[in-house]
């Protein structure tokens, strides 16, 4: 099976088509009916970005490989609970406005420990302090770097391996953002 996927953006970021083997690729136990080809075309690719962070970052990208005009690319995780997947993401403008945005499966590795996520809602976050606070004191939260997938407990500064800090079966509850590593 193909280990490269591809879906191709408008000036506005907007979802126009994928790759001949999208469908054929999200046809697994790993992916949704939300993932197929007639849920996304035609909607907007931060549609399916959970977080304000990854957002302005993919945006970012996006806006810098239209000006320029350059190809970028960029290491991230796509991690499933059983396996790191480390992938490569190639985001190319193309003669026709469009900007290609291709994800290549490099290599998985199984995780240490199987490992799950359970994205803390918007109605339960807040902007202000008494948030991350709350956060620390129940110590139950992390953040989780949208790129490399590490995660860090709110309040300390060590980014870690999800799968050397999970001790137990239940889901860890995160926010998503990204690690310091990554934002260089």
């Amino acid at each position: 099976m193909k280990q490269t996927l591809s879906y191709w953006l408008d000036s506005v970021n907007v979802i126009r088509r994928v790759d001949e083997d999208w469908d054929r690729s999200m046809d697994s136990e790993n992916w949704t009916d939300r993932a197929a080809s007639q849920s996304i075309i035609g909607k907007p690719l931060f549609d399916f970005i959970c977080d304000d962070v990854t957002r302005m970052y993919i945006a970012t990208m996006l806006e810098s490989v239209r000006v320029l005009p350059r190809t970028l690319f960029r290491p991230y995780r796509c991690d499933t609970p059983d396996f790191k997947r480390f992938m490569m993401m190639t985001v190319t403008p193309e003669d026709d406005g469009l900007v290609r945005v291709s994800h290549e499966l490099l290599r998985t590795e199984p995780m240490a420990k199987k490992t799950s996520f359970k994205t803390v809602s918007p109605t339960e976050q807040s902007a202000s302090a008494a948030f991350q606070s709350r956060m620390a004191i129940l110590g139950t939260h992390f953040i989780r770097c949208s790129l490399c997938n590490r995660i860090r407990k709110v309040g300390q500064n060590d980014w870690q391996e999800a799968d050397s800090v999970a001790v137990t079966s239940e889901a860890i509850r995160v926010v998503y953002g990204l690690c310091p590593r990554c934002m260089q």
